[in-house]
């Protein structure tokens, strides 16, 4: 008989499957003994060095087709989850990549037409040459291969994440090049003709400031490797000699990037301030791209101003582009005047084009090429493009826009005429964004019967701060917080209620009888003593712990340059202290990338939040409407 919860058919089946010769008396512990008797025999084999990893000793057989078994397996899992973009198979993607891999992919994989490196063919496993292999591979395998790499091949990934755009490129060179002969392949990567240049020299001594993205993903001992700039490339002593001729290898002797159909961007619409901060954040790997790090982090210092002077001096110009859809433009010209209400998008020219930029540093794009700023939009949207200077609002903007909103926008600036500033001049005036008129006497009632609710005083708020002084506010700030508290990318639990309960012209409405009330100052008594210590970092910041002066933008000129930024003085100090506390806190309350203040509350002590609260409550309330410069 069975003991009571046996199983005879599942023991049955047990005994089946148990090799034969496990069938008889030997015990799991013995087996066990015997596999661990032979991994200390392993471990003493190699620990004797008894394993060759020489490079001139050819893998066997079995080592060979094993590893290239793991190999094509592992990036075919990979390939499942990719599909390639819509615009693959556009020509100036590849010609695009095709300078990178001359720069760099051609010293293992060789050239058309050219045999390989002596000294590749001496790395074990070799490079392939390309030409004969890609057929082998479908485009998303070539995708895995080009983004992650291959580990113990000698096969880098892609120098930084998240630009799959520019993986693509090298992807569409890469399906080109069996196509290519010598010569074809000698005219799309010839160094272009430049106007002689005097380069700066290249500094000797690195400075630990090169920061690649995938640095992090590198195994220890990280005391063993040199994150420093200048760095060496895999190219030749061109970038140093000339390194004016290398960036015209993507952006044309001209500088406007026509050379490769305006996916490299137009460097002759910025002035030398935006360009020089965009080479040092990609050195520092601030912003991300696998084309432009590896050539920045190669550049010296002097050779950075050099170049940026260089560029902004030519002639402005701007590429061609087949004639694009005018309900598209129209919609690209409603986006960047007025943005978009229901997703709490704000209107492109509160920055770009107008005296905005001078508070965000935002890049003149008038001008500038559509696909280069679908490709830029897009990294964006995904957050992978990173951030030229220490504030970059636009992942947070990008991240709801839809592919034909980015497609409207890139059709809209691409089609304007540039609106070039130098360091010397003003920067480009330009209308701000618009908002819809007010219609004042609904926004009246509103303010009366919702809003005096809680900001009680006229407007003013409660001694206490639990409710801020609206009557300090402009339209531009009052309804971009609106819409945001409506789109929950702010969170209030009473603002979500009040905006549910409203249409976006009503919100805009009121933002605007908003702007129309009397300033009126603070409610509660200020304490003198915390508003003399606060001054000094609201007059000059803290400059050695990254903090900017407060009034470089909540002072009248920032205001009035970019109406999204609220006026602070006047306004509770309670209120302000708890605003300032949240934001240093990491709990989620209006973080995203649109506020800056977290990163800044973040860098400041109790003492010196208190204290600017003080300063900015006790200051008089500017005064309205704030006329833009």
């Amino acid at each position: 008989m069975n003991e009571p919860g046996a199983n005879p058919k599942a023991e049955g089946v047990s005994r089946m499957l148990k090799p034969v010769w496990l069938r008889g008396s030997v015990s799991w512990g013995a087996i066990l003994l015997v596999l661990a008797g032979l991994g200390v025999a392993i471990a003493i084999f190699v620990l004797a060095g008894g394993v060759d990893i020489s490079a001139d000793r050819p893998d066997g057989w079995l080592a060979t087709h094993s590893l290239h078994l793991v190999f094509k397996r592992s990036i075919a899992s990979g390939a499942s989850r990719v599909n390639p973009p819509d615009d693959f198979a556009s020509p100036y993607r590849a010609r695009l990549a095709a300078q990178r891999f001359d720069m760099v992919c051609a010293n293992c994989h060789g050239r058309p037409g050219f045999g390989q490196s002596v000294v590749a063919l001496s790395m074990s496993p070799r490079p392939q040459y390309l030409p004969k292999v890609v057929g082998q591979f479908s485009n998303p395998e070539l995708y895995v291969i080009v983004e992650h790499g291959v580990k113990y091949s000698a096969m880098p990934s892609w120098p930084t994440d998240a630009r799959g755009d520019e993986v693509w490129s090298m992807v569409a060179f890469l399906r080109l090049l069996p196509k290519l002969d010598a010569k074809a392949y000698r005219e799309m990567t010839a160094l272009p003709t430049v106007v002689a240049t005097s380069p700066a020299p290249v500094d000797a001594g690195a400075d630990p400031i090169l920061r690649p993205a995938n640095a992090l993903r590198n195994t220890p001992p990280r005391d063993e490797f040199l994150y420093a700039a200048p760095a060496s490339g895999f190219s030749d002593q061109t970038i140093h000699d000339n390194p004016v001729a290398t960036c015209a290898r993507c952006h044309g002797a001209d500088g406007s990037g026509a050379v490769t159909g305006g996916e490299a961007p137009n460097l002759t619409i910025q002035n030398a301030a935006y360009l020089r901060a965009a080479l040092q954040a990609y050195i520092g790997g601030g912003r991300k791209s696998g084309f432009m790090q590896d050539v920045a982090a190669q550049l010296s210092g002097p050779q950075v101003e050099d170049l940026s002077a260089h560029f902004a001096n030519l002639p402005v110009r701007t590429v061609s582009s087949p004639q694009a859809d005018p309900a598209l433009v129209a919609r690209g010209q409603a986006i960047a005047s007025q943005g978009i209400r229901e997703r709490a998008i704000p209107a492109c020219s509160n920055c770009h084009e107008s005296n905005g930029a001078s508070i965000t540093g935002a890049p003149h794009i008038a001008g500038q090429s559509a696909a280069y700023l679908r490709r830029e939009l897009g990294a964006m949207r995904q957050g992978g493009r990173g951030a030229t200077l220490w504030w970059n609002p636009m992942s947070t903007v990008a991240h709801d826009l839809g592919d034909r909103d980015i497609a409207a926008v890139a059709a809209y600036y691409s089609g304007l005429k540039p609106a070039k500033a130098t360091d010397a001049e003003t920067i480009a005036q330009a209308a701000p964004g618009t908002l819809a008129k007010t219609d004042m006497a609904a926004a009246r009632e509103i303010f009366a019967t919702r809003c005096m609710k809680c900001h009680v005083n006229g407007g003013r708020g409660d001694v206490e701060g639990n409710y801020p002084n609206l009557t300090i506010q402009t339209k531009g700030y009052a309804a971009q917080s609106l819409y945001a508290f409506r789109t929950r990318a702010r969170w209030n639990d009473k603002m979500q209620q009040v905006t549910d309960a409203l249409s976006f012209d009503q919100m805009t409405s009121l933002a605007g009888y908003i702007e129309s009330l009397a300033p009126r100052p603070a409610l509660a008594k200020i304490d003198a003593q915390a508003a003399a210590r606060g001054a000094d970092i609201a007059v000059h910041g803290l400059a050695g712990r990254g903090v900017p002066a407060c009034l470089g933008c909540h002072g009248a000129k920032g205001v009035a340059a970019l109406g999204l930024i609220p006026p602070l003085q006047g306004q509770n100090a309670a209120y302000l202290r708890k605003m300032l506390d949240s934001f240093a806190r990491a709990d989620g309350v209006n973080r995203n990338t649109l506020n800056p203040m977290p990163a800044v509350a973040g860098r400041l002590t109790d003492k010196e939040r208190a204290a600017l609260a003080a300063y900015f409550a006790a200051a008089s309330p500017l005064q309205k409407p704030i006329a833009r410069p």
